[in-house]
């Protein structure tokens, strides 16, 4: 009789403990994908939510608390676009290559000459509210350039936009196109005159390699750049083994910055024969411990070039831009 008593409570306590863990699991579920949606969402200083995951940031547009002249609405149906209010939030996005939008109204919000500093200077700049180029840019914003004087109470100044970006800076002095265009103020409108911007801004400079055959394009953060060297290095396919059978040239381009004390990221390109290449997809030999390939960027007849794995996982300052760079598919092959 006792046996029979144990057991139903065994019974008993082996079903409560299913259903408590099966309630855990139920709730601890949907909670870790909640947690997990949330981190890849950030906030705006307007309280709007983007899904980082899926948006890439195109523009940050500085505006005033009270609204620009970009509508609310017009601005949520752009995710790519995103409206802040101040300006240690504009500055905490302009760590990558990126547009930067001012509203007419938002001009004083920015401290006098930052727009002239690097590497925010190169980038496209557009003032949304002012059709007038020349006003914009150099009575509103005092960006480097000289003209007549102008008496301003006589020109039409608005409604429209402006947008000006520098296309040459040397001893020899600087260029930049500038234009504004009198019509009606839309996001979808500035973000098409504010992407082809942004994508010519990111092929500016071009560095050639002719000992293999490529071209790299590059924006004017990048001017004054060095090339400095090393080698990858195959290990055969043999599990356990260390033995090097094959090893060929890496390129970096260095950013002009860069320091033994404080580096950068680099640009890296591994430089492969055909050979070499195809016996790498053939698993003939590897290079590192982790079973991940280099990613193919462009070949000629004699060679494939190659961005390495992981290759910016330290972190270093730059790697946003580099990775940005990289999208727009700078390398051609000759």
């Amino acid at each position: 009789m006792k046996k029979v008593v144990q057991s139903k409570k065994l019974k008993v306590f082996l079903l409560v403990l299913i259903v408590v863990g099966l309630g855990i699991v139920i709730y601890g579920i949907p909670v870790m994908l909640m947690k997990n949606k949330s981190a890849n969402k950030i906030v705006t200083n307007q309280g709007t939510e983007l899904n980082q995951s899926t948006v890439e940031i195109k523009a940050v547009y500085l505006m005033p608390v009270t609204g620009g002249q970009i509508t609310k609405e017009d601005l949520a149906a752009y995710p790519e676009i995103l409206p802040v209010t101040d300006f240690e939030t504009l500055t905490s996005h302009t760590n990558k290559h990126i547009a930067i939008w001012i509203d007419k109204d938002a001009v004083d919000l920015l401290p006098e000459g930052w727009l002239n500093q690097e590497p925010q200077k190169f980038y496209p700049i557009i003032v949304v509210g002012y059709s007038n180029a020349l006003y914009s840019m150099r009575e509103k914003l005092h960006l480097p350039m000289y003209g007549p004087w102008v008496d301003w109470s006589k020109q039409k100044l608005e409604p429209g936009f402006s947008a000006w970006m520098i296309k040459r800076d040397d001893p020899s002095g600087m260029s930049a196109f500038m234009k504004g265009y009198a019509e009606p103020v839309t996001a979808e409108r500035i973000l098409e005159v504010s992407n082809e911007l942004l994508k010519k801004s990111l092929s500016i400079i071009e560095y050639k390699n002719t000992q293999y055959g490529f071209a790299f394009s590059l924006p004017l953060t990048w001017q004054g750049y060095s090339i400095a060297g090393d080698k990858w290095e195959g290990e055969a396919s043999v599990q356990g083994s260390d033995v090097v059978v094959e090893k060929g040239p890496i390129i970096f381009i260095r950013h002009p910055q860069w320091t033994k004390e404080n580096p950068r990221q680099d640009i890296p390109i591994m430089v492969f024969t055909i050979s070499e290449w195809n016996e790498l997809q053939q698993e003939k030999f590897y290079l590192g411990a982790a079973p991940i390939y280099p990613t193919e960027l462009g070949r000629n007849s004699k060679y494939v070039f190659a961005l390495p794995a992981r290759y910016n996982f330290a972190f270093l300052p730059g790697f946003e831009e580099v990775d940005e760079i990289f999208q727009s598919k700078p390398l051609k092959a000759f």
